[in-house]
């Protein structure tokens, strides 16, 4: 699917809900050699089997076949058609769950552990690298809890937080997305999410782009992917480490 193909219909769904699936947004070809890259870096990672799943932040700098999936340009231009805004790359991150790992990833907001105010217009492209049914671990939203923008940070190892400060999600209508390979959800920054346990024998690899208003500012919250650049609070997070996504496909 291009951004063509998207439709009012569309964005009002993700406008109302807070995530939208858009099917094949990369091909059969780009997900086998994709996904053979993440396994490859998967390899080299520890395991630990009581997390939720094994994380890689910032993959594009590193490995350059993982480079072009950050950087795809359908990926890029679909984002922008769904945000409505001008981007940058915030980060981007494999999110795999180990064969037989029975730890869901807990209900968490994505937007209140970055840098960047809560009102920003941020969304993450959660690409499945193989087919993800709900037995595999795929991902569930709460529809509309992107307008909950006051609630505290939450751990996606802490399983109860959200029954403490966020209750009433569990009265609002949650959707799930299986994902059949080469398909992708956009989820908003603040859209509640969650991913159930791996009962299959094989990895599921999501692999995540994350995109942010390019002209969002940077808070100067602690983040490992900020920390180390020493940036000055309220200026623009740097091109060369957060590139506009314009680069990637034209303007």
């Amino acid at each position: 699917m291009t951004p063509t193909d998207i439709t009012d219909e569309m964005l009002a769904t993700y406008r109302r809900d807070g995530v939208i699936k858009i099917p094949q947004i990369i091909s059969p070809e780009e997900v086998a050699k994709f996904r053979q890259a993440s396994l490859d870096i998967l390899e080299t990672m520890p395991k630990d089997p009581n997390r939720p799943f094994n994380q890689k932040v910032n993959v594009w700098r590193e490995d350059e076949v993982l480079r072009n999936l950050t950087q795809h340009p359908n990926v890029a231009a679909v984002a922008e058609k769904i945000a409505g805004a001008r981007l940058r790359i915030w980060h981007d991150h494999i999110l795999a769950k180990m064969p037989e790992l029975e730890v869901p990833t807990a209900f968490h907001q994505d937007l209140v552990k970055w840098p960047y105010d809560r009102n920003s217009n941020a969304l993450s492209a959660w690409i499945a690298l193989q087919d993800t049914p709900v037995e595999m671990g795929c991902m569930s939203f709460v529809q509309g809890s992107h307008e909950m923008k006051d609630i505290p940070d939450m751990a996606t190892n802490n399983q109860e937080r959200w029954r403490e400060f966020a209750p009433e999600i569990a009265w609002r209508t949650r959707v799930t997305h299986p994902l059949q390979a080469g398909d992708c959800t956009f989820h908003h920054g603040m859209t509640f999410h969650t991913a159930g346990p791996n009962k299959t024998n094989d990895w599921r690899v999501g692999y995540v782009i994350i995109f942010v208003d390019a002209a969002a500012k940077y808070t100067g919250k602690k983040h490992v992917v900020t920390d180390p650049l020493k940036l000055t609070p309220d200026t623009l997070p740097p091109d060369d480490h957060f590139p506009p996504v314009v680069k990637f496909y034209g303007d």
